[in-house]
């Protein structure tokens, strides 16, 4: 009798606690609900970050945010897929900065290089030949130009399909920094006229994008070697390399 009294007792306990949590949970979800359907965390600034030739305004207004969203009713997919179409947008990570603020991170593309179409406009693009934009006065960085690649088709938010173009820039990126940081164009008529010019005129016939380690080794060991004089490298086979002087 006393241990069925206890039982009862137990599994009157047992349902207290179970109704109590059970009303705990509604409370909850009823608090939430109503906490986001309120005004109380209103996004009312939004913060840009990591962003150079983009500006600011352009951004929030790719963002387009819905009037009277707040940290916990806003559409963060959508905001990040709007603002990636940007051509210049590799990355972007939209978080929340409690109690009013959105934050916005963004990671640019890098200019690699311009690319001189013959005709008006001059476009940068990334390594990977991704076009981002036309060269101006507030994009314009200090990176070689591409020129005389045949049937190019520049296009913003487009990655060049021209083999001939991805072969220059492939050289570009494989050169060492030093030699790099002379070329101030390169002829691309062919993959395998595809020539780097210094800045003191000196053109260096590449070729195809192989063997760069190597070939760049011996463009620095015959510009050192023959100086002011050298005039023309080619190393598109680097054991037979070939160059010509002024005097020659």
């Amino acid at each position: 009798m006393e241990r069925e009294l206890r039982r009862r007792q137990r599994r009157r306990k047992n349902q207290l606690r179970a109704l109590a949590a059970g009303t705990l949970i509604v409370l909850a979800i009823l608090g939430f609900r109503a906490l986001y359907r309120s005004s109380v965390f209103e996004i009312r600034s939004v913060e840009v970050v990591g962003i150079e030739h983009l500006s600011r305004e352009a951004v929030i207004q790719k963002a387009a945010l819905p009037e009277g969203a707040t940290l916990l009713r806003f559409p963060k997919a959508a905001i990040a897929q709007r603002i990636a179409a940007d051509p210049w947008v590799a990355e972007v990570h939209v978080t929340r900065d409690f109690p009013h603020t959105l934050r916005i991170r963004i990671v640019e593309r890098v200019p690699f290089a311009r690319v001189d179409t013959g005709q008006a406009a001059i476009w940068l693009v990334d390594a990977n030949g991704m076009v981002l934009g036309e060269d101006s006065a507030e994009a314009s960085v200090a990176v070689p130009v591409v020129r005389d690649v045949p049937g190019l088709d520049c296009k913003p938010g487009r990655r060049s399909t021209s083999e001939v173009l991805h072969n220059a820039l492939r050289v570009l990126a494989g050169i060492s920094p030093e030699l790099y940081s002379q070329v101030r164009a390169v002829s691309a008529p062919s993959i395998d006229e595809t020539a780097l010019v210094t800045t003191s005129n000196v053109e260096l016939m590449f070729g195809e994008a192989v063997d760069l380690a190597k070939k760049d080794a011996v463009v620095r060991r015959i510009m050192q070697e023959q100086g002011a004089s050298v005039v023309f490298i080619d190393v598109r086979n680097p054991d037979r390399p070939v160059s010509r002087g002024l005097t020659e």
